[in-house]
């Protein structure tokens, strides 16, 4: 059994160190027998400083060592738990009711207040700090109190601590905040998309695509007027090319915007894949972090990650158990990130319309195609622009330049040059769908059968008909070809030329939906019309769809702001609180001092 008080001490510091249970130890210790209490002052504070060590170990061990620790604090004291000079001096004093901790205990509580304070302090700092750094969350110090000591009924405290640092944030409003803005950058793509094309195509001035189809249709008013005219010929053929030249080239603008996006469509994806692979990085760094939340710079850098990626491509975010984010498509047809793992995007020429290239998905083989599946966002975007927004405005174009060569060409079969002869007269007994002797025919450098009118294959499909529409080469060497008389050899015949001039304002005359019959109430004008309006209006509705979902995504972020941002009049409220509380812990500690060392100055000597 232990009796001299350095031994005893040498050996609960051991066990102690060494992570033993000290139970058994001071269980056999018998308090008012210990001998070997130093004399000198200084020596017997080292060993009151050491015993205080001692004690606020144990203040932390389980329930077995407190019956010890109690019966340690009713020992005779020399000041802070050291028995007068010897154990003879003062005989024990017996137990009377509950035993409670002594003023080591209280030390504790004083200094686990200092430090709880201090840390909450930290956190407020951190924030103030932050003020201004974009995407920064704010952070939450939690103090829960510690684990009370038991004595019967009793229930003693322990102190306090910092058991986490939480960042402030909203879940749910991060995720609508995902959403809107993939709708947003998408409506604001397409604004810009169309909105380069608009000015050209909707133009009203001589140059537009009404006014030259005007000035080709008054070519032929005017020619009606003086059919045998070498100079309005001559007018009629310059005016059909620049007819001709203004639908070429809005359907080339068209075309390379087409191109423009397909060509944004590769770069758009490498963005995705370089932001999934970092966000599912930061997902391995979340799910292996020892205190749940703890790792609040990681979760905002995975914020402000994800902020982007939404931009990119519409997308759902679910949060898992462990804090991790699984991101699919907005769609819900392809996984992007699942936990740790990331699955790339990659880009297929030739597998859309028109050999542009297709999005595929690598989370199968052979990899999933998802390019329909992506509707937000710039990539979606920018596949809307390319597949559908601008084919659609070509396809009018394509509409309107097969139903005037329709038209034109049918009369002019029909109808006699200035020579007297028909120009079917040239055609063989069985001619193809469209034969050649046309007033306008494909171009020949691009078409397959020149016989063809412009566009035009064996199945009547108009796709592509302004790309090779070209005017018949032999016109453009003779316009004495053109057929303005409806009887052959009648000297000034205009019936022709009137009633290919007719068509202007005729109805019927362009076929919209594809199954080769003019549509009722359908002229060129109406078409042009429509062309214009079309891109005008769509033009302003994403620019009306682009302004309503910033502001709805101006006031979720203001939200999230609100909730998640640092406010300095609440920091600065925080601070004082906390200030008060380390106060009062300091002055706590001070007054347990001073009962100390009343203690040791009373019973010292």
């Amino acid at each position: 059994m232990l009796h001299a008080v350095p031994e005893l001490l040498d050996a609960l510091e051991t066990r102690l160190i060494e992570g033993e249970d000290p139970a058994a130890l001071l269980s056999a210790i018998r308090w008012s027998e210990l001998v070997g209490w130093p004399e000198d002052a200084m020596a017997a504070r080292t060993l009151k400083q050491r015993i205080f060590a001692i004690q606020t170990l144990i203040m932390g061990l389980q329930s077995p060592l407190r019956a010890a620790f109690s019966e340690m604090s009713d020992a005779p004291v020399y000041g802070r738990g050291i028995p007068r000079r010897s154990p003879d001096a003062l005989p024990a004093v017996p137990r009377k009711g509950l035993a409670m901790p002594g003023l080591n205990a209280s030390l504790y509580l004083g200094l686990s207040g200092l430090q709880a304070q201090q840390s909450a302090l930290s956190v407020v700092g951190q924030n103030i700090a932050n003020v201004n750094t974009p995407g920064y969350t704010r952070q939450r110090a939690d103090l829960s109190s510690n684990l009370s000591l038991t004595e019967g009924q009793l229930y003693f405290g322990t102190g306090v601590s910092l058991t986490s640092v939480q960042g402030i944030r909203d879940r749910f409003l991060d995720l609508q905040i995902y959403r809107e803005t993939a709708k947003q950058a998408g409506a604001s793509e397409r604004f810009t998309g169309l909105n380069a094309i608009s000015t050209s195509l909707a133009d009203t001035g001589t140059s537009g695509i009404g006014a030259q189809v005007q000035a080709f249709f008054q070519g032929l008013q005017d020619l009606s007027a003086q059919p045998e005219s070498a100079a309005l010929r001559t007018n009629l053929v310059n005016k059909a090319q620049g007819m001709i030249s203004a639908l070429k080239s809005r359907y080339q603008l068209l075309d390379d915007q087409r191109n423009s996006a397909d060509q944004a469509v590769g770069s758009l994806v490498t963005q995705v894949n370089t932001l999934t692979d970092q966000i599912a990085s930061l997902n391995q760094r979340i799910m292996t972090e020892t205190t749940p939340g703890a790792n609040n710079d990681a979760r905002d850098q995975r914020k402000a990650l994800t902020d982007k990626l939404s931009a990119l491509v519409g997308i759902n975010v679910f949060e898992g158990a462990k804090g991790e984010y699984q991101i699919t498509l907005d769609s819900g047809t392809g996984v992007l990130v699942s936990g740790t793992s990331s699955y790339q995007l990659s880009v297929s020429p030739g597998g859309a319309l028109d050999g542009k290239s297709s999005v595929l998905l690598n989370t199968e083989i052979p990899p999933l195609s998802v390019t329909s599946s992506i509707k937000d966002g710039q990539l979606g975007a920018k596949l809307d622009l390319r597949d559908n927004l601008l084919p659609g405005l070509q396809r009018q174009l394509d509409q309107l330049a097969a139903g005037i060569v329709q038209g034109v060409n049918q009369l002019h079969r029909a109808g006699y040059a200035a020579d007297g002869i028909t120009n079917a007269a040239s055609a063989p007994p069985h001619p193809p769908l469209a034969f050649n002797n046309y007033f306008f025919v494909g171009d020949p450098a691009n078409a397959n059968n020149p016989g063809l009118p412009a566009g035009v294959d064996y199945t009547g499909n108009y796709k592509g008909m302004v790309s090779s529409l070209a005017l018949d080469p032999n016109i453009v060497l003779d316009s004495s070809l053109i057929a303005a008389a409806g009887v052959a050899g009648a000297k000034g015949d205009n019936a022709n030329a009137l009633a290919m001039a007719a068509l202007q304002t005729a109805t019927g005359t362009v076929d919209l939906d594809g199954n080769g019959v003019g549509d009722s109430g359908a002229s060129y004008s109406n078409v042009v019309g429509n062309l214009v309006s079309d891109v005008g209006n769509k033009v302003q509705l994403y620019a009306t769809q682009t302004t309503a979902q910033q502001n709805l995504l101006t006031a979720l972020q203001n939200q999230r702001d609100a909730i998640s941002g640092v406010n300095l009049d609440e920091e600065a409220s925080a601070m004082m609180t906390l200030q008060r509380g380390y106060q009062a812990s300091a002055r706590f500690i001070s007054v347990i001092n001073q009962l100390t060392d009343q203690l040791v100055n009373q019973f010292g000597r």
